[in-house]
């Protein structure tokens, strides 16, 4: 028994997660049987997810010993302290749900590398994976109903479109993260919390990698953060996300963190109207109120599960859970409201167009005619074509926001008599 989390033979049950390289059953399409099922049940039947991770593992209190000298590092809990992970894993699985989240929301370069462990990506995502396996796989064998592992994947804190680092980078950096999530049994990867849609597209390009290197075809869900303001913190509205994210062949979209469900409504109702794939939510409990003893979240167990059968009723979500200060008798609240739910049909309406990294521009325009300008063009600009081969790059977007102000979309060519061609809209 483990002094800090009392929970019997946790190491155990991890230990009896599946060898690394072991490929999971799989469909003709390379999908995983057990991620085909959840799959289908998000058109369903509504899953239910878990809560909050962090507040539960600081109420284990885990010693700096625990943290290897990395405090803070909640992910080196997996190799350290797998029984605090897996204890964790079980509270919430007792409450009834469908599913659980790896501990691998900040096993990313961006978070790891702070604390100079950025070579133990792979290994982190891995061991996170596994635990969690392990404990739905004990679960299962009680009652033989499958839950399922969503391999969490959060953004970290260096966002490309403000030059914190490169999207190549965080590409190559996810796709290590996601071959963990994949050697350790996940049966989706969750995107989550996302900030900047670079930095959103960097992760979903990073699981296809990993996906092409191992052949083993996980779902892709995607979850971005709509701050009180309205839009995402790089000024993103939901219609930009929804427009840039949809056509890379992601599974599932949905929203996540900062706020409560109260301040999500208006988003939801935008994805559940125009998203051809399912809508999912985990709103935290509320928006955090300062106390003597630190950040407080004020919504009830009650009243989660009344704004998720809200939400199901009205939106048509296929996957509801918990963020930020969402504790395991709010999950079972939810349970016990939605359990068994069927998913509600939608009626979807069609807006064929573009996106910025701001606002979705809709083809169809009501009061004039749609303007594509063409002054981004290295064929057709000389100022443009001197610019870019210069790499003034500050001169290429000014060029660019000249043409922009005349029009919503500015097509680009960027080759050149000896280069291939490549068009940007």
């Amino acid at each position: 028994m483990s002094e800090t989390s009392g929970h019997v033979g946790a190491s155990e049950h991890v230990n009896a997660a599946r060898p690394r390289d072991a490929r999971p059953h799989t469909t003709d399409a390379g999908r995983p049987v057990r991620s085909q099922a959840l799959l289908d049940a998000l058109r369903t039947t509504v899953v239910i997810a878990d809560g909050a991770m962090g507040t539960m593992l600081q109420e284990h209190n885990p010693t700096l010993d625990d943290y290897q000298q990395l405090e803070g590092c909640n992910e080196i809990l997996n190799v350290s302290r797998p029984d605090i992970i897996a204890a964790i894993h079980d509270v919430y699985l007792e409450t009834g749900i469908d599913a659980v989240e790896t501990n691998t929301f900040g096993a990313n370069w961006s978070n790891l590398s702070d604390y100079d462990i950025e070579d133990r990506i792979e290994e982190l995502a891995r061991t996170g994976a596994e635990i969690a396996r392990a404990r739905v796989e004990a679960f299962e064998a009680r009652d033989g109903r499958v839950r399922w592992v969503l391999g969490s994947m959060g953004p970290g804190t260096k966002l490309p479109s403000l030059g914190h680092t490169t999207y190549a980078n965080l590409k190559s950096t996810f796709a290590e993260q996601a071959l963990g999530l994949i050697r350790g049994g996940a049966d989706a990867f969750l995107i989550e919390t996302s900030q900047d849609l670079l930095q959103t597209k960097s992760a979903v390009n990073g699981c296809k990698q990993a996906i092409d290197e191992t052949g083993v075809c996980l779902p892709i869900f995607v979850e971005v953060t709509v701050e009180t303001t309205g839009t995402m913190l790089m000024g993103s509205e939901i219609g930009a996300a929804l427009t840039a994210l949809e056509p890379l062949g992601i599974d599932a979209i949905g929203l996540n963190c900062a706020t409560g469900p109260t301040e999500m409504s208006e988003h939801l109702r935008h994805l559940s109207k125009f998203s051809h794939v399912p809508v999912i939510c985990m709103p935290n409990a509320g928006l955090p109120q300062l106390t003597k003893t630190g950040a407080s979240y004020p919504l009830t167990p009650e009243q989660l599960a009344t704004a998720h059968e809200q939400f199901v009723k009205e939106f048509g979500l296929g996957l509801v859970g918990g963020c930020c200060g969402t504790t395991p008798a709010h999950m079972k609240a939810v349970v016990d409201r939605l359990r068994g739910t069927p998913v509600k049909a939608r009626t979807l309406e069609v807006d064929p167009g573009v996106a910025s990294l701001y606002q979705h521009v809709s083809f169809d325009q009501d009061s004039a005619f749609l303007a594509i300008g063409e002054r981004t063009n290295a064929n057709g600009s000389r100022a443009f074509r001197d610019a870019m081969l210069a790499e003034n790059w500050d001169d290429c977007v000014d060029i660019a926001r000249a043409r922009c102000a005349t029009g919503p979309i500015c097509s680009m060519c960027a080759s050149t008599t000896s280069d291939a061609t490549v068009w940007l809209t």
